[in-house]
């Protein structure tokens, strides 16, 4: 069992609605029970990512794999079951990182028996990648449990209920990757230039 990191860490029930206290403003004045806010849905969803990120550290230290070899194998999973041949540049494009990076990834997740390479059925000159029968195994023995949790948990909610949250779900990560924007910078000064006049 890996410790997990002080930012993860779930709190205690007594401390509970102190989490995020420094990051949104306190909703909860008053005695008596408080009706939910938007602050306390906001609450809600952090403490759903600090509860996967330890699930997925859990996950990580049972398979002995670092965070990009585990998402590389469940990149490959999720495109086998949807029938989508991937190889080193998409996997490089959906992990954001180099070729060379990929390349030293790909050759650890083979040497360790759980990734092989194949032609492509069509171009030759590329390879198509899968997760071998090892890999999911170990992904279903690690993450199977907990991912039949949340499927029950989802399963509870009426249709409308699992519409809401599919749209919550869907603005909040747009309002996550919608960038910044940027300072308007101040218009700038025309420089004063004076003209000596005649004496």
């Amino acid at each position: 069992m890996v410790a997990m990191p002080p930012a993860v860490d779930p709190a205690p029930e007594s401390r509970r609605h102190d989490l995020g206290a420094y990051w949104y403003p306190d909703s909860a004045a008053g005695g008596g029970v408080a009706p939910v806010t938007a602050v306390d849905v906001l609450r809600a969803v952090r403490r759903f990512r600090a509860a996967d990120v330890a699930m997925r550290i859990r996950a990580r230290a049972d398979m002995d794999m670092n965070d990009s070899d585990m998402v590389a194998l469940r990149h490959l999973i999720a495109a086998e079951e949807r029938s989508e041949p991937i190889g080193p540049k998409d996997l490089s494009v959906l992990l954001g990182i180099t070729s060379a990076a990929t390349a030293k990834l790909l050759s650890r997740l083979e040497a360790s028996g759980r990734l092989r390479r194949e032609p492509h059925p069509s171009d030759r000159r590329a390879q198509v990648l899968h997760a071998t029968g090892r890999a999911h195994d170990e992904i279903r023995r690690a993450l199977g449990a907990a991912h039949e949790r949340m499927l029950a948990a989802a399963q509870k909610l009426t249709a409308p209920e699992q519409l809401a949250v599919v749209r919550f779900l869907d603005e909040l990560s747009g309002a996550m990757d919608e960038p910044d924007e940027p300072d308007e910078p101040d218009e700038p000064v025309e420089p004063v230039v004076t003209v000596p006049t005649a004496p």
